[in-house]
C-alpha cells in the first residue's frame, strides 16, 4: 500500500513539474520582454522615424532603421519577421494589402500622421479652370486612385456609381468634361507633371519632388481617412514593447518635427 501511495505520489510530482515547463514553454510574445526593434520606412519618412528614436532608447530598447522602397516590401518583411513594425502605408492602403493578400497585418492607432491628398497643375491656378478632354494624371493602386476619383467627383469633373466604396475608372458613370484618365505608378505622378494638364497626387510626393506649393491648385478634405501609423503583425499589436513604440511616436516633439519635415503635406495624426 505504501509502495501505491509513494507511486501515486511520483506521478501527482511530476504532473504538476511537466505543467510547469509546459507554462513557461507557452509565453506568448506578449509577456515576453524584447530588447530590440526593427523598424523599416522609406527614405522620405525616415526624418520622422528618427523623431522618436531616442525616446525609445531611453526605454531600454536597442533600435534598428532598415530603408526599404515601398509598402508593400515592408508588409513583407513583417509576414517574414524581418522587421517588427513599418511607418508608411496609409490605412485603406493597408486593408487593401490584407484583402488581397489575406494577411494578417494591422495599424498601431492613434495614428502618427494623415496624408494630404491634391490637385497639381501647371498649366491652370484654378481646379475650374481645366478644360474640357484635359488630360489628368491620378495614381494606378487601388486606394490612392479611389481617392482620386471621389476628389474628381467632388470637384465636378465626373460622376461615380452610386454605392462604390472604392471605385476605378471602370466605375464612372458620366464625364461631364471628357477628362482623358491616365494611370501611372504613385511615385511617378508628380514627376510626369509637365506632360499632363494636371494630377492628383499625396501631397508628400509633391514635397519630397520639390515642387513649388503654387502649383496644388486644390486640396482634398479626407485627411481624417488616411491616417498612417506604425504596421505591426496583428499579434504583436498588444505587446508592451508595441505600446511603448506609440508612447515614444505620440509626443510633443514629434508633433512640432511632423510638422516641420512635411510642411503641411502630412498632418499629426494624434
Amino acid at each position: 500500500m505504501k509502495k501505491i501511495v509513494m507511486l501515486l505520489a511520483g506521478v501527482a510530482c511530476s504532473m504538476l513539474l511537466f505543467s510547469g515547463c509546459s507554462d513557461d514553454k507557452s509565453k506568448t510574445s506578449a509577456t515576453v520582454e524584447k530588447k530590440s526593434i526593427t523598424i523599416a520606412t522609406t527614405a522620405l519618412a525616415m526624418p520622422e522615424v528618427e523623431l522618436g528614436i531616442e525616446d525609445l532608447k531611453k526605454r531600454g530598447y536597442e533600435v534598428n532603421i532598415k530603408v526599404l522602397q515601398d509598402a508593400t516590401t515592408m508588409c513583407k518583411a513583417i509576414e517574414n519577421g524581418e522587421i517588427d513594425v513599418a511607418l508608411h502605408p496609409h490605412k485603406p492602403w493597408m486593408d487593401s494589402y490584407n484583402s488581397g493578400n489575406k494577411t494578417d497585418i494591422a495599424m498601431l492607432t492613434p495614428y502618427i500622421h494623415k496624408n494630404t491628398f491634391g490637385l497639381f497643375s501647371k498649366k491652370y491656378t484654378k481646379a475650374d479652370e481645366i478644360p474640357d478632354g484635359a488630360k489628368i494624371i491620378i495614381p494606378q493602386d487601388e486606394s490612392n486612385m479611389a481617392r482620386s476619383l471621389f476628389m474628381m467627383e467632388q470637384l465636378n469633373f465626373i460622376k461615380l456609381k452610386a454605392g462604390v466604396t472604392s471605385p476605378t475608372d471602370l466605375d464612372i458613370e458620366s464625364n461631364a468634361k471628357n477628362v482623358k484618365i491616365f494611370k501611372i505608378h504613385v511615385h511617378q505622378v508628380i514627376a510626369s507633371l509637365d506632360d499632363a494638364d494636371a494630377a492628383f497626387s499625396a501631397t508628400l510626393f509633391a514635397v519630397s519632388n520639390k515642387l513649388d506649393p503654387k502649383y496644388q491648385i486644390a486640396t482634398s478634405q479626407d485627411a481624417d481617412k488616411f491616417g498612417v501609423g506604425f504596421i505591426i503583425a496583428n499579434k504583436n499589436k498588444d505587446t508592451k514593447w508595441a505600446k511603448d513604440i506609440l508612447a515614444s511616436y505620440t509626443t510633443e516633439k514629434v508633433r512640432e518635427g511632423i510638422n516641420v519635415i512635411y510642411k503641411g503635406s502630412s498632418i499629426p495624426g494624434f
